[in-house]
This record gives C-alpha cells, sequence and structure tokens, in this order.
C-alpha cells in the first residue's frame, strides 16, 4: 500500500500535512459518494418538488440533508479537505443515536419510524472506521499558536 504524503498550502496558522494512503483516500470517496447518492434518491427530489409544502422542520431537515448531499461531491475530488462534513455527519448522528434511539430503546419505546432513522445512522458506521483520524487530530483539532 502505497502513502500519499499530502502538502496542501498553509490554512489560517496551519500548514497541513500528514500521511494517508492511497487506499484511505478511496475508501473517503466512497463515503463521499454514500452521501452524494443516498441523500440524493432520499431528498432532491423533495426539494425539486414540494418541500415549500412540508412542515417547518421537515422542510429545514430537507434542506440541511440536501445541502450536506450536494456540498459532499467536492469530497469526491478533495478528500481530505471536505473531513468537517464526514466528522459532522458522524457527529449529528452520534448524537442522535445517543440522546433519541437509546433511551427508547432502553425504554421499550423504541417504533418502526425509529427504528428506520437509527437503520439510516448505522450508514455512518464505515465513516467511523475509514476516517484517517490522527490525520483529524493533526490538522483540524490540534491548538496552535499563529506564527507571523
Amino acid at each position: 500500500m502505497t502513502a500519499i504524503t499530502t502538502s496542501a498550502p498553509a490554512v489560517g496558522p496551519f500548514t497541513m500535512h500528514n500521511t494517508v494512503s492511497r487506499l484511505r483516500l478511496w475508501l473517503l470517496r466512497a463515503c463521499y459518494l454514500l452521501l452524494v447518492v443516498g441523500l440524493a434518491i432520499k431528498f432532491w427530489p423533495v426539494v425539486f418538488g414540494a418541500i415549500a409544502t412540508l412542515p417547518r422542520t421537515d422542510g429545514l431537515v430537507t434542506a440541511l440533508l440536501s445541502a450536506l448531499g450536494l456540498v459532499s461531491i467536492a469530497g469526491l475530488f478533495l478528500p481530505l479537505r471536505m473531513l468537517p462534513l464526514l466528522v459532522f455527519e458522524i457527529s449529528w448522528k452520534s448524537i442522535w443515536v445517543l440522546a433519541v434511539a437509546l433511551p427508547n430503546w432502553r425504554s421499550g419505546t423504541l417504533d418502526d419510524g425509529l427504528s428506520a432513522t437509527l437503520f439510516n445512522c448505522a450508514w455512518a458506521l464505515p465513516i467511523v472506521v475509514f476516517m484517517p483520524w490522527r490525520y483529524v487530530l493533526t490538522n483540524f483539532l490540534r491548538s496552535s499558536t499563529p506564527t507571523p
């Protein structure tokens, strides 16, 4: 397995550099493709159809997830620079599973609708597995003092 050493230009006070394998880059592209295709199938027909007639929260969710799918197209070409999208995807699904699905499952009130949403959230598991966590920590979450 060959590795790519990325030497992207400085981003603010940071210089992004690290090693991510070609295989990992292609797996990340597959994750972005999963987002693009999955969200396009589910939400884009509603956006181009009857989004204005949806209840406020449903319209908001539809718009947000449609935009996530649209912006994820950039991840197919820039998989490392678009990693915050995948972190967002993992984050919101984890919060929902921990705050909604788990309490309902524990109390025995996990109905069909919640089960379906839980199944949809499970599609984030490959993202968790394929995410280059060291790269994320090094290039996005590290604390650094800007240098002049």
